[in-house]
Formats: structure tokens, sequence, C-alpha cells
């Protein structure tokens, strides 16, 4: 049975992801680049990735620090601590050049598909940079999930999202979501039966970004109003 993170473990391994960031900004932050992941066996070899630090970099994460995957079972590779450390400090001190360097790699690796922060999330003006990412790339879909809820409510008040990007809200037990623009929401199916998702049902994640993508089903096809469901992992 999967559960969360000890409160000891979870401590002693945020301590681990700060003190790898730590030593990451002493080095000459304008020397380091961002750099886009290419699919792995979750999002599928089409799909390309990049992320930020969970729960260092998350706005909302209260409730599912301790339950994280990302925390759980990605940080504990020194290259992936690395890698993420290196892009949370650059989107830090120069967002600006964060998200320009993610542009031009999407041009260089003729990139259609993306998925922001397999770890981490969005803050609030976040928002804006992935809307003029995805109209300087119209060819390349954009997908994420974000606990950042007052963030995206602001920046829907104000605009929109290109039809290119996918907005995803994720729920979680216990946190209560806000969404007023009906975006599309994940929700959680833990090993009991229970979940947040609503009792008319779900789409079920099928495991692979890369081939919901392909057969134009699954997240990067939500609609407004409907949801996705992942297992607890």
């Amino acid at each position: 049975m999967k559960k969360q993170l000890s409160k000891e473990a979870y401590k002693k391994r945020l301590n681990d992801i700060r003190n790898v960031r730590k030593e990451m900004a002493k080095r000459d932050v304008d020397s380091l680049h961002v750099k886009l992941q290419r699919g792995n066996s979750k999002t599928g070899a089409n799909c390309y990735t990049v992320s930020l630090l969970p729960v260092i970099d998350c706005a909302n994460c209260k409730q599912c620090s301790r339950d994280c995957y990302d925390v759980k079972s990605d940080m504990i590779y020194k290259t992936v601590k690395e890698d993420r450390a290196r892009n949370s400090v650059i989107h830090e001190k120069d967002p600006r050049r964060f998200w320009s360097e993610i542009g031009l790699q999407i041009q260089a690796n003729f990139v259609e598909y993306l998925r922001l922060n397999v770890g981490g999330d969005l803050n609030d003006d976040d928002f804006y940079w992935v809307s003029a990412l995805a109209e300087n790339n119209p060819k390349c879909h954009i997908l994420f999930f974000t606990k950042n809820y007052s963030g995206i409510n602001k920046f829907l008040k104000k605009g929109s999202f290109p039809s290119n990007v996918h907005p995803i809200m994720s729920a979680w037990k216990g946190m209560e979501i806000d969404n007023p623009n009906q975006l599309p929401e994940s929700h959680v199916l833990y090993e009991n039966g229970e979940t947040t998702a609503p009792e008319y049902g779900a789409y079920y994640c099928k495991g692979n970004c890369s081939k919901c993508a392909y057969e134009g089903s699954g997240c990067w096809n939500l609609k407004k109003g409907e949801s996705v469901i992942f297992k607890y992992h």
C-alpha cells in the first residue's frame, strides 16, 4: 500500500532539496541554462517536459506535500535534483530568460507537445508567460496541472489562454478547489476507493501523455467542466 512520507523522512528529503538548490544558486546563474527533457515512460516519447522543484516552487501544497509523488520518487536522483534546482534558480532570478529559453528549445527541437511542471507549479506571473509562450509557438500544445487556484483565476479575470494551452486544475482531498471558470480538473483515486472526482464520472488516465496527444484524447482534449482521474501513486 502506497503511503505518504513520514514527517521525519519528508523533512530530511526537503532539506536535501533545499541544500541542492542553495549550492546551485552559488554558481554563476547567468551561465546556467534551462533544458527541456525528452519524454519518459509516463509522458511518452513525443511529450517533452520542463519542471521546477516540488514544494519549494509550489504556491499551494500544504495538504499534499508529504504525498507528493515527485518528492517521494523523483527527488532521490542526483541528476534530477540538480536539473530541477538549475531551473528553479533561473526561474527565480530571470523569469524572462527562463521562458525565453523554453521557447527557443521548442523551436530548435520541433516540440509539438510540452508538459510543464511534472514537479513544481506555476506562480501568479507564470500564467502570463505561458500564454505568451503559446502565442509564439502556435504548433506546440502546452499542458499543465496547477493547484495555484488563486493565481490562475486572477489571470483569467484579465484574459485567456491561446487554444494550444491545456490548463487543468489539480484537486486534492482536503483542499477546496476554486474553479469559477469551469476549467478541466484532475482528481485522485485512492487505494480504498475514495476519490475527489465528481459523481458523474471522469476520464481515466491511460498513463502515456504522448498516446493521448496522438489520439486527440485525455487531458489534451478535456472540455470545460470535465475531469481526469489518476490512481494515487
